[in-house]
């Protein structure tokens, strides 16, 4: 990398400007030198602080050219805090503005999030390179109008977007200044519009949630409407039974309340279905019988002889009683 710092500025630009083999610029056409040599030198008699060097310069498409570089702080009216710039003259300027890179102080600061015109890698975009044009604008007027910008939004200190004055300002700063408190109106919306959405994707979840319950409400209802129908017809069918029972007792109830006959009588069945019943009721009773010495043999209440004993006998009986009513 040649720097100027060895020499005066305007010979050093010459010398590069005819320099030739590895150490020739990317500037070929003569035309163009002679515009770069003039902007060169009326911007560092406005800037005499920033050093002038030439150096290569890798473009994003994997290019590499040799530029001419200016290495300087810029200081602003209302800040303290001075920005650090490279400012890389394209090889095309002055039809194509130059490139200029904001550098951070230290690795501990950072430029700002969201800053308008300054990216986190610290590439500037003004609202004046977006409508750059040759030959009304040039290097000594953007860097002008970039510290008016960095003025109204600094890049490492936070600044209000818009800062009350009361001179007037040309139409460049204006327009900075309409397109900075666009952004941060269009960051606000879109923080809000964030938090709409994130509120409406909670009150969805809840929605699902609720329509999940009302759902699985519908379908027990469902069950319990079916269960009911099923009772219902159970209950026409008894009804129907005991209407049909009650009309074939009628004359028997009425000859019950005319003392002509008994209550027994009312229900007097076949000889074969009342030992049907006998029989069903006796092999219940063993069965019960069964069951309670079981447990008073399980509790140690009985001993194994006995209880042996018995169930052998119980046993027979309820074995000669299942024969009698399942061959009647």
């Amino acid at each position: 990398m040649a720097s100027s710092s060895s020499s005066s500025p305007l010979k050093f630009i010459e010398k590069s400007l005819l320099a030739t083999g590895p150490f020739a610029l990317s500037y070929t056409d003569p035309d163009q030198k002679w515009v770069i040599r003039k902007h060169l030198t009326s911007f560092l008699q406005d800037f005499s602080n920033f050093d002038l060097s030439t150096d290569t310069f890798n473009h994003n498409n994997g290019t590499t050219v040799q530029l001419f570089r200016l290495d300087g702080s810029l200081r602003t009216p209302q800040q303290s805090t001075a920005v650090q710039l490279t400012i890389w003259v394209h090889e095309n300027y002055p039809l194509t503005p130059p490139l200029v890179f904001v550098i951070p102080p230290d690795s501990m600061t950072p430029v700002r999030t969201n800053h308008p015109f300054v990216s986190s890698s610290g590439f500037t975009n003004s609202n004046y390179i977006e409508t750059w044009e040759y030959p009304p604008c040039n290097l000594l007027n953007f860097v002008r109008n970039l510290r008016r910008v960095l003025a109204n939004d600094h890049p490492f200190v936070q600044t209000d977007s818009i800062p009350t004055k009361t001179r007037s300002v040309s139409r460049p700063e204006a327009l900075d200044r309409l397109v900075t408190s666009l952004h941060y109106d269009v960051l606000a919306i879109m923080s809000r519009s964030e938090e709409e959405i994130e509120s409406l994707w909670r009150l969805q979840t809840e929605v699902k949630q609720r329509s999940e319950s009302v759902r699985t409400i519908i379908s027990d209802l469902e069950t319990e409407r079916e269960t009911l129908k099923e009772n219902v017809l159970k209950l026409e069918e008894d009804t129907d039974v005991l209407a049909i029972w009650v009309e074939r007792n009628y004359p028997k109830l009425m000859k019950a309340t005319s003392k002509d006959v008994g209550v027994e009588e009312m229900f007097e069945m076949e000889e074969e279905k009342k030992l049907l019943v006998e029989s069903l009721a006796a092999d219940k009773a063993i069965e019960d019988v069964l069951c309670n010495l079981e447990e008073a043999s399980r509790r140690g209440e009985m001993e194994i002889g006995s209880y042996l004993k018995h169930v052998r006998v119980l046993a027979r009986e309820q074995f000669f009683s299942r024969h009698h009513h399942l061959y009647m």
